[in-house]
């Protein structure tokens, strides 16, 4: 597999999805307001909190078993069983709780939540399957999909009078889509299960399953949480905030979705040294964004949530620098944690995943209690550091990679400067509009580039090698020809 291929093939497919997904919400805030936005967003947290259930660590105990090159049908076939089994079991769940679920939610949703899951569940079962064979490029087209599909069709109920549901039917229509989508793209047929693959993917998923469960509780336990204790206008204020700070995330979790896949192969095959240098690369790359959007939330949070959103939104705008600092430590754990448990070391992962539930379960109501829905966003950023110290510290003992300081550290100067100079800019031009923001954003974008590319170890690390995958997907054969011949002349 090429990873630098496949990644940025992902990282085009997460734009695609990202820049999708905040121009839905920008569109949704603007047509459901804040209650109705917040009962969507419940909806949401409820079908990802569900996934535990439905999953228990099984789609990445497939995808590891797959990259390993055990027998492919068998385990397939062996975990589709399993999730079958899961599913049957989570769907008459909600169902016998179908009022209480109707309540919590403040819309009569239980049934659309038992198709949204079940939709959801098999897709990724598949997107996972096709990930195993080393295939993670083809996957970005699939979620792209997805998310398009989801968008549109929801905007457009919206406009109908359809209201929340129209969001959620265009979410199960962009769920089937994927399903189909990505059981077409599986090469692996269906088979006979066995007892002996179940159990080898048992002792992947056991552990696994703790780090889905942490996945899962630190994307939605905060609004589950903001949802009971507070107003659902207070929930639709908290993911417009969540879903804007998405953003920075594209890079490492593009990343993060190649590195799984071919690191746990390169473990199966004893290639140490190849590990070591991709994970202290990738780390590099994983921050470059991050760190910058930490100074542009200070500067333009507000104006972002206001102008983009409405000013009912703007409440949220210390969550939304809270939750910026926060996804610098997360885009760092995208590249540790995923490495923990492709070198085949879950039950690392899985402590430092208990550690930092540990730590968000505890704070976040006492928090959310005393201080209103920001202290869930200082909760969740307090349980990442927890999180990146402590996956870290595990794979350090089996990899013997290196934290780029000096480059975080460049680029956090850079980040400064950027900051202080379109700081300046806003003082004598005001950002009144919404063409005005983006002309701002566009300034320090530029800026914080001009001030990084500078540095001669940014150019070595960050800026030849993207422009040297940039040319590997868009420079033609015929080009490389004739550079070649010229060259030999």
């Amino acid at each position: 597999m090429d990873i630098e291929l496949s990644t940025f093939k992902m990282f085009l497919s997460k734009t695609g999805r990202a820049l999708l997904m905040f121009g839905g919400i920008v569109f949704f805030s603007r047509h459901l307001g804040q209650t109705q936005l917040g009962i969507f967003f419940l909806f949401f947290a409820m079908q990802g909190l569900l996934s535990i259930p439905a999953d228990f660590g099984l789609r990445n105990a497939l995808e590891k078993r797959l990259s390993e090159g055990e027998d492919a049908v068998e385990t397939l076939s062996s975990a589709l069983v399993i999730k079958l089994v899961l599913l049957t079991l989570v769907s008459l769940v909600i169902l016998s709780f179908q009022t209480q679920v109707n309540e919590y939610l403040g819309e009569d949703l239980a049934v659309l939540l038992v198709v949204a899951v079940i939709l959801r569940e098999l897709s990724l079962f598949y997107i996972h399957a096709v990930r195993g064979r080393l295939q993670v490029g083809r996957t970005a087209s699939i979620e792209f999909g997805r998310r398009l599909t989801w968008v549109g069709l929801g905007a457009f109920l919206i406009t109908q009078g359809f209201g929340t549901k129209g969001v959620v039917y265009g979410l199960l229509a962009g769920s089937s889509v994927a399903f189909v989508w990505a059981f077409l793209a599986c090469d692996v047929g269906i088979g006979r299960p066995t007892v002996t693959q179940m159990q080898s993917l048992f002792n992947f998923s056991k552990y696994d399953a703790i780090n889905s469960v942490g996945g899962s509780l630190y994307q939605w336990m905060d609004t589950a949480l903001i949802g009971f204790f507070l107003a659902q206008s207070f929930v639709g204020a908290y993911e417009v905030a969540w879903q804007v700070t998405l953003l920075v995330l594209m890079v490492s979790n593009s990343i993060s979705l190649t590195l799984f896949p071919q690191i746990s192969q390169w473990n199966a095959t004893s290639s140490a040294k190849q590990i070591e240098s991709t994970i202290s690369t990738a780390l590099g790359f994983a921050v470059f964004f991050s760190i910058p959007a930490v100074v542009g939330s200070v500067i333009y949070g507000t104006d972002v949530l206001r102008l983009l959103f409405g000013p009912e939104y703007v409440i949220a705008s210390l969550v939304l620098i809270v939750l910026m600092v926060e996804k610098v430590f997360q885009s760092f754990n995208d590249i540790v944690g995923v490495s923990v448990r492709a070198i085949n070391k879950p039950n690392l992962a899985a402590k430092s995943t208990v550690a930092a539930v540990g730590v968000n379960l505890l704070l976040s109501p006492i928090l959310i209690i005393n201080v209103g829905f920001v202290g869930a966003a200082i909760a969740t950023t307090l349980a990442w550091m927890v999180n990146v110290v402590l996956h870290t510290h595990y794979l350090s003992r089996y990899i013997d990679f290196s934290i780029p300081y000096r480059l975080i550290g460049w680029f956090a100067l850079s980040s400064i400067a950027m900051g202080v100079v379109v700081y300046g800019v806003k003082t004598v031009l005001p950002v009144d509009t919404i063409l005005m923001l983006i002309l701002h954003v566009a300034i320090g974008g530029f800026l914080y580039l001009a001030f990084s590319v500078a540095i001669p170890k940014v150019r070595r690390r960050i800026l030849i090698p993207t422009v040297r995958v940039l040319a590997s997907r868009y420079v033609s054969d015929d080009w490389r020809s004739w550079r070649g011949q010229t060259s030999d002349k």
